[in-house]
């Protein structure tokens, strides 16, 4: 009888809480994959969503939840040898938002941080990831809109015995996304 992997028992937990809170009200489902990259064989599944009521804005922060398992994790468990130290998959949150004061942003990033790290207690490993498009034969500098994408990593694989910690960590993801929305909302 086939077993499902670690990776498929918790991204369905993890995918079905998710569309509980878009049934609940609470977020927009915006977007969602499930990729088999042949070339490194690893897995992939991500959701993406914005809270309800910005979900149609045109400054609506986004979240994405990201899932990975690689091809030593996805043997190890099939095969029941120890090729990896830990057989599990590891999983990131990403924003993405517009900057809503581009003049500034040390400052941004600074509120941005410390407002993720009053909500995720210092846990995850936090990047902001700044660009800015400049369109041909109209470079403007400095540029009016720069977008910043923030990723949340645990730097840890999670396994099924994680799988009670999910709705936490979903609530928690709604919650950076509520004070990242609010943050660009004010200005």
């Amino acid at each position: 009888m086939f077993h499902p992997l670690i990776f498929d028992n918790i991204r369905v937990v993890l995918e079905g809480a998710v569309y509980d809170r878009d049934f609940d009200g609470a977020i927009t489902i915006t977007g969602r994959s499930d990729v088999m990259d042949m070339a490194t064989f690893q897995r992939l599944f991500q959701i993406e969503f914005k809270l309800a009521e910005q979900a149609a804005g045109e400054k609506a922060v986004r979240a994405q939840m990201q899932l990975r398992t690689s091809l030593g994790d996805i043997a190890s468990e099939q095969l029941e040898q120890p090729l990896v130290e830990h057989v599990g998959c590891t999983i990131c949150i990403h924003f993405h938002l517009q900057l809503p004061n581009p003049d500034d942003i040390p400052s941004e990033a600074n509120k941005i941080t410390t407002l993720l790290n009053e909500i995720w207690g210092q846990r995850p490993y936090i990047t902001q990831t700044l660009s800015a498009k400049l369109p041909e034969h109209r470079i403007e500098w400095p540029p009016t809109v720069v977008t910043n994408h923030i990723t949340l990593d645990f730097h840890r694989k999670i396994d099924e015995g994680n799988i009670d910690d999910l709705r936490e960590l979903i609530e928690h993801t709604i919650q950076s996304l509520a004070g990242l929305q609010r943050h660009v909302d004010q200005t």
